[in-house]
């Protein structure tokens, strides 16, 4: 893939650092989602198939959720990307400010999403509950549906990004 943006490009950097941050994030989400789910749906901690699975289940598919991932990258650098780079008086690089700034607006949007029921549903069925590749493929489609009707804002691949 060629790099058409200058080096010093904050989408530049922007993109370096979310590609770097992305399976730490990614875990962390199923990490979450996992625990609201244990909280909502089994609060009394009782033993079933479903909580086994959720216990035993190891977070090393976050691949699944790359779609997802690059959907929320793209509308973070729509929506807070000018190719100027801000001064930065307390001494970090410019690498440090916007990975704590990306991090920040992930973890806080995610944890806004897991409270929705649906979203939590989606995630776990990509991931947790994931077996079947008709079965991620329409759950990919509901959460790209949901992250749509949330930031009213549709990603595509060849055409970019749509306002709705």
């Amino acid at each position: 893939m060629s790099i058409k943006l200058f080096k010093q490009d904050k989408n530049y950097i922007l993109k370096k650092v979310q590609r770097k941050t992305k399976n730490q994030l990614l875990k962390n989400l199923i990490k979450k989602s996992i625990i609201k789910y244990e909280l909502e749906s089994n609060p009394l901690g009782l033993i079933d198939s479903t909580s086994l699975s959720l216990k035993k289940y190891e977070i090393n598919h976050e691949s699944k959720l790359n779609f997802f991932y690059k959907k929320i990258s793209t509308i973070y650098r729509y929506n807070y990307g000018e190719v100027q780079l801000s001064f930065l008086w307390d001494g970090s690089s410019h690498n440090e400010f916007y990975k704590n700034r990306w991090i920040r607006f992930f973890k806080k949007e995610t944890k806004k999403m897991i409270q929705n029921n649906r979203f939590l549903k989606y995630i776990l069925s990509i991931t947790v509950f994931g077996n079947k590749m008709n079965n991620i493929s329409e759950n990919q489609y509901k959460l790209s549906t949901y992250i749509r009707k949330e930031f009213k804002i549709q990603v595509f691949k060849k055409k970019g990004v749509v306002i709705r």
